[in-house]
């Protein structure tokens, strides 16, 4: 699967579970995707959130995809990259993540993070396959 293709995916699927590192410790969560573009893929989150700290430590993620009509898997790994970004955070919350309107109204956009994953690699498993090694490409 190719990087379009991957991005399409995560646009059809746009939560995932992001694996950080903290402390040499795995530590995962499930998040929704905020904006995808050619760029890659964008997260939001708030700036006092464990996992906003863990990506400014160490940007090293993986992030996992299920597409469950489709019965595929997509894994991308990479490092993520802080976005300063007013006028995307301004989109978003407009746009995606509209229950962020009253905190930014109340706080201000500033205690909202963007980080971008725009390469890496991308491993996609198929259950049609079933023990097949995942089809790995750079993403």
């Amino acid at each position: 699967m190719n990087r379009e293709a991957v991005l399409e995916f995560a646009k059809r699927n746009p939560v995932s579970h992001m694996a950080t590192v903290e402390d040499g410790e795995p530590r995962v969560r499930a998040m929704h995707i905020a904006h995808v573009d050619d760029a890659g893929l964008t997260f939001c989150t708030g700036t006092l959130k464990p996992v906003c700290k863990q990506l400014l430590v160490n940007p090293s993620v993986e992030l996992a995809f299920w597409g469950a009509e489709e019965g595929v898997q997509v894994r991308v790994r990479g490092e993520m990259e802080a976005l300063d970004d007013p006028d995307l955070k301004q989109q978003i919350v407009n746009e995606t993540f509209t229950f962020l309107k009253p905190v930014v109204e109340q706080h201000g956009y500033d205690v909202l993070a963007l980080f971008r994953l725009s390469q890496g690699t991308s491993l996609v498993w198929r259950s049609a396959l079933g023990h097949a090694p995942p089809e790995a490409e750079t993403f």
